[in-house]
């Protein structure tokens, strides 16, 4: 099964407080390189899951916790974000 991770070479920072419209939102970047990108809402929610390390399965379920809806509904958005996250060099996959 297919595991996720932050790249090496990426540093990141979340707001401890939501913003304005009640999201959560991170702050990440490659190193030196960049550039930064900036995950809002249901992304940074899949960031902070992607963070903790784990399956794609694993990533939707505490995504799903964390938004307090049902897995299936998330899923296919969840493993295309991670997909763009690894093209983006921000995550792994193996």
């Amino acid at each position: 099964m297919t595991t996720y991770r932050i790249a090496d070479d990426v540093a990141w920072v979340s707001h401890e407080e939501l913003d304005a419209e009640g999201m959560p939102c991170a702050y990440v970047t490659r190193l030196p390189q960049g550039p930064p990108t900036t995950l809002n809402g249901p992304a940074c929610v899949v960031w902070l899951a992607l963070s903790e390390n784990g399956s794609h399965d694993d990533i939707v379920a505490a995504a799903a916790l964390l938004w307090g809806i049902d897995p299936d509904e998330i899923r296919g958005d969840v493993l295309a974000l991670l997909d763009e996250l690894v093209a983006l060099g921000l995550a792994t996959a193996g």
